[in-house]
């Protein structure tokens, strides 16, 4: 094994862009039989489901023209976002903030007053005037309490397990519509602009689900001067020695390491660590999600791409539709929902698969005697837990990392909420990291 290699662990589109980029002299290290990560498709009585929604957005001018003209090109669907949200018994459309048109006069009322006051008022000055510091004060400085009660709090709870208050102000990012009142009332009136959010358009591939694009970018790293091995889970991390070490025993030698696995994952491999840094792994903590997939007989119902579910009375979250994106993921005369739980620790499956039918079923989205198929499977690290402890946790273990040369790269590997095109830019920033030195 040659000692000047890159040794890049974890074949998701973050390792895939890094492996690509690096360009010769890498061994890519997969524990599963297939790359890929969380970003695959599979296919089940005539249904294909990704693991959940993998919706592509891309800013970076170099990665659009990749996805557009090479890894996708002639497989791509340009999709106008249907997002929907279903509370206080009816349909409204997504970002709630920018859709108020429809609820309750109470609720919009709530909602205007409650904005007013944040941005404006006096009572909402003292936010305005220091430091944040969480997530439930960044709702009321920005939205105000009527957004933060009739939306925002119930549904980050629901997703994220814990009350916002234990939420850091960096929980959400820029992934958090924050309107105007120009657009709030407009939305109210029910004469809202469209467009409001990241993602409001996205790309999604013909045929293949998701799981097309990670063929491409496989096919191109294969035809690379570099190794890539499946199947090889690994054991441990040593720094100092700069081996690693997978599950049967054999130790890799590298120059250059490159991490996308969890952060969490990562620091409890290393040998030796310091007791601070494992203390601070300790900390990071994640939120797990279960994802029920059902194929029922299209009887109609919302058309949405996916809804969120923020109150109660319904156990998941949010519910995504992949046929409703693309047609060609379902039978025709038929749909797919694909219903997500948020939890740490065991959960119930087979309760999950009854819930989904129970709740699509009372919101009029499918007949519970005319599903056809319902499986579950859950995701253990799914979203970063945005705690009090994670920005002080994740830079000591960071710091630690980086002290030793090692990148780290993807949603896991830096330990952040983020996209797929985030992913594919920190795998080829890491490349680039690596590369610098060695390059004249």
């Amino acid at each position: 094994m040659n000692e000047k290699q890159t040794i890049v662990i974890g074949g998701g589109l973050a390792g895939l862009s890094c492996a690509r980029e690096l360009r010769t002299a890498f061994t890519l290290i997969e524990r599963d039989s297939r790359l890929g990560g969380l970003c695959r498709t599979e296919a089940i009585d005539g249904f294909e489901f990704d693991w959940t929604g993998h919706w592509l957005h891309a800013r970076d001018p170099e990665m659009k023209n990749l996805i557009e003209h090479r890894w996708l090109v002639g497989n791509l669907l340009t999709v106008e976002r249907r997002a929907m949200i279903f509370s206080e018994g009816m349909w409204t459309r997504f970002p709630y903030q920018h859709h108020l048109h429809g609820l309750p006069a109470k609720t919009i009322a709530a909602c205007i007053e409650g904005f007013v006051e944040a941005t404006l008022g006096e009572a909402g000055r003292g936010l305005r005037e220091r430091p944040l510091t969480n997530a439930a004060e960044f709702i009321r400085r920005h939205l105000g309490a009527g957004f933060e009660e009739y939306f925002l709090r119930p549904y980050n709870e629901k997703l994220f397990t814990v009350p916002v208050e234990e939420l850091s102000p960096e929980w959400g990012g820029r992934f958090i519509p924050r309107p105007t009142f120009r657009e709030v009332l407009r939305g109210a009136l029910g004469i809202a602009e469209e467009g409001a959010g990241y993602n409001a358009t996205f790309w999604y591939p013909r045929v293949g689900g998701i799981e097309s694009l990670v063929r491409a970018i496989e096919s191109d790293v294969r035809a690379l001067d570099g190794a890539v091995r499946t199947n090889a889970p690994l054991e441990s991390i040593d720094l100092k020695k700069k081996t690693v070490t997978l599950s049967g025993g054999e130790s890799l030698p590298y120059e250059s390491l490159v991490l996308t696995l969890p952060l969490s994952h990562a620091a409890k491999m290393l040998v030796d660590a310091p007791p601070a840094v494992r203390a601070a792994a300790a900390l990071l903590r994640a939120v797990s999600v279960t994802v029920v997939e059902l194929g029922v007989d299209d009887i109609g119902g919302a058309p949405f791409h996916w809804a969120y579910f923020p109150e109660r009375e319904f156990p998941f979250y949010r519910v995504g539709s992949p046929s409703q994106v693309n047609p060609l993921l379902a039978p025709p005369g038929c749909r797919s929902f694909a219903v997500e739980f948020a939890h740490r620790g065991p959960i119930n499956t087979e309760a999950c698969i009854a819930q989904s039918i129970a709740g699509l079923a009372r919101c009029g989205l499918l007949d519970a005697k005319r599903v056809r198929m319902a499986r579950a499977r859950t995701i253990e690290a799914a979203y970063v837990l945005f705690d009090q402890n994670h920005a002080q946790a994740r830079a000591c273990v960071l710091d630690h990392f980086a002290a030793h040369g090692v990148q780290v790269a993807g949603r896991y590997g830096r330990w952040e909420y983020s996209s797929m095109e985030d992913a594919l830019l920190t795998g080829r920033a890491a490349a680039r990291a690596v590369r610098a030195p060695r390059d004249p």
